[in-house]
């Protein structure tokens, strides 16, 4: 029974590990954008368009953390680079220091979570890879010693 415990609990660790690894990755920005957000926000027209552009780059952002984020062709990626910078307009000026604290954002998630998440998803395979090879091993012996318990 404890090995069937072991397998949501992993799960479970997983699905922490990859909501503390993108809160991690956007906590250095958040910061920085919320300490200056009154100079960003200056007209409600800015507050749209950055409320907006906000939204499309946080998607954005947990597609990439849980790793499903591809890269499109280059219209399309040139689009969207577009369509932000247009939303983003407000916060352009700033993008250096943004840019650093994303960065550190990264730095963080890689030292603090990603081999965090790696080793689970390995125990999680191996742990499934142990469960497949002892339901084939005991169907072999079945099939050897008839229809008697194993």
């Amino acid at each position: 029974m404890s090995e069937k415990q072991k397998k949501p609990n992993l799960k479970a660790r997983l699905v922490w590990l990859y909501i503390g690894s993108f809160i991690v990755s956007i906590t250095p920005l958040v910061v920085c954008l919320a300490l200056n957000w009154k100079d960003y926000t200056k007209t409600p027209g800015d507050t749209v368009k950055l409320t907006l552009g906000g939204i499309i780059v946080a998607v954005l952002l947990f597609m990439k953390v849980i790793g499903k984020l591809k890269m499109p062709r280059r219209v399309v990626a040139f689009g969207i680079v577009f369509v932000m910078a247009y939303l983003l307009q407000s916060i352009l000026n700033d993008l250096l220091l943004l840019s650093g604290m994303a960065l550190l954002g990264e730095f963080m998630d890689f030292a603090i979570f990603q081999r965090a998440i790696k080793k689970t998803k390995e125990n999680i395979l191996v742990g499934k890879t142990a469960d497949r090879t002892t339901e084939q091993v005991e169907e072999v012996i079945k099939k050897y010693i008839g229809n008697g318990r194993v």
